[in-house]
């Protein structure tokens, strides 16, 4: 017997039961899309119904708990797709962007030396923003990640010309940061500039180098982030529901799991709130969690096809987080199958830069596709998922194994002749 479906969609199918209708999620009604040739197009229909569905003209299978999609071809300007079943008509219309021409790209040369001219006189700054969002980069806009800076932290700078940047000078180092995380502070103190060698403090200091390794996980402490919230929606699913809901359904699924575990779990949001995306992994430094693991569903790209790119992975952003990120997926991959396995992967996401707790984004599964839906929002799945992260999470913790002793070379023994 296959298992249940969820309350929300059995409630949807009941309803739809009562008499034919046709809802249209996406596109939205006048929705704008970028320059695209072709969308994917979908919505939900009364299931277990014999009359064949067209969209666009187009025969459109129905799955089985009424949501359909159908890739259709669209032209830059007004489009209007007719979806119709038996007597019943909706026509959906859209706008699409005509192509633009690529604009020539910008490029400026990089600062090679303190005495640049597009640099302006070096002055004292202070940093105003939160810890994670005072990001200093080795190149402006671009490159990798060199210090975090705490709030209030000053530091001799200068404002980069034309640009909406302040070039830092730490630890003999040249680095960028955005102009909306300081302010400058007027004036020359008494004692001059801040050194060129000024030492940042070390955002890890108080929390491990290492994973809790063969530590109970009465003594671990886990935050769980549901992705999106509030006016954040997030992704959209055939019948019209939001990834912000099921990301908080399957969040507090973990929850839930990990305190059966023993872990000591806090929550980014256990209700339908809107945070700013860094205070997710704000709370967990302030918290001093030792791991974050962030839960978010899928969807493609307007002009892709979602049959055919339907995955999970889980992204890390960070090499202590790749650790985690590897183990969970490991487990998210056997109870996912036959969902195909992107692995666990590399990617630069704000929830994840964090330098000090070691981060986690999980993507469960695609919910713009008819069986993503049906399986996100399935109770029994989402526990099955919330258990294998929690293995994943207790294989992180397992000490590594102890590397075994090198064999001695054999002695050779000389005989007497």
């Amino acid at each position: 017997m296959r298992p249940i479906l969820s309350v929300l969609v059995l409630a949807a199918a009941l309803s739809a039961l009562r008499g034919e209708s046709i809802r249209v999620a996406f596109p939205a009604e006048r929705q704008k899309l970028g320059a695209v040739s072709q969308t994917y197009l979908i919505g939900s229909v009364a299931p277990g119904r014999t009359e064949t569905l067209y969209v666009g003209g187009v025969t459109t299978a129905v799955h089985r708990t009424g949501a359909f999609i159908q890739m259709v071809p669209v032209t830059p300007g007004t489009n209007r797709v007719v979806v119709h079943r038996g007597g019943v008509r909706l026509v959906r219309t859209f706008v699409v962007a005509a192509p633009a021409s690529p604009a020539p790209e910008k490029t400026e040369p990089p600062i090679l030396t303190d005495d640049d001219p597009r640099l302006g006189p070096p002055a004292v700054w202070r940093t105003t923003g939160c810890l994670l969002a005072n990001r200093v980069r080795a190149e402006i806009k671009e490159g990798e990640t060199i210090f975090f800076l705490p709030r209030g932290f000053e530091f001799r700078g200068a404002e980069v010309k034309g640009t909406a940047w302040i070039a830092a000078w730490l630890e003999n180092r040249r680095g960028y940061l955005p102009k909306s995380c300081v302010m400058r502070v007027p004036g020359i103190p008494a004692g001059g500039l801040p050194p060129k060698g000024l030492v940042v403090p070390d955002p890890q200091t108080g929390f491990p180098l290492l994973p809790p390794y063969g530590k109970p996980p009465s003594s671990v402490r886990i935050c769980v982030d549901a992705g999106h919230g509030g006016s954040d929606v997030g992704a959209v699913s055939p019948h019209g529901w939001y990834e912000k809901d099921v990301n908080l359904m399957q969040a507090r699924a973990l929850r839930d799991a990990l305190e059966k575990a023993g872990f000591d779990v806090v929550m980014t949001r256990d209700g339908n709130a809107t945070r700013k995306l860094l205070d997710r992994p704000m709370l967990a430094y302030d918290e001093r969690v030792d791991a974050f693991i962030s839960i978010h569903h899928n969807s493609t790209a307007e002009h892709r096809d979602p049959r055919q790119v339907r995955h999970t992975t889980t992204y890390a952003s960070t090499t202590n987080g790749l650790a985690l990120a590897r183990c969970v997926q490991k487990h998210l991959a056997q109870v996912m199958a036959p969902v195909p396995d992107a692995g666990a992967q590399m990617k630069s996401l704000a929830v994840c830069r964090n330098p000090s707790v070691p981060s986690c984004l999980v993507e469960v599964d695609f919910i713009n596709l008819p069986e993503g839906e049906e399986e996100s929002w399935n109770p029994v799945r989402q526990k099955k998922v919330a258990d294998a992260i929690v293995c994943g999470v207790l294989d992180w913790m397992a000490p590594p194994p102890e590397p075994k002793p090198e064999n001695p070379a054999p002695v050779s023994e000389e005989k007497d002749e």
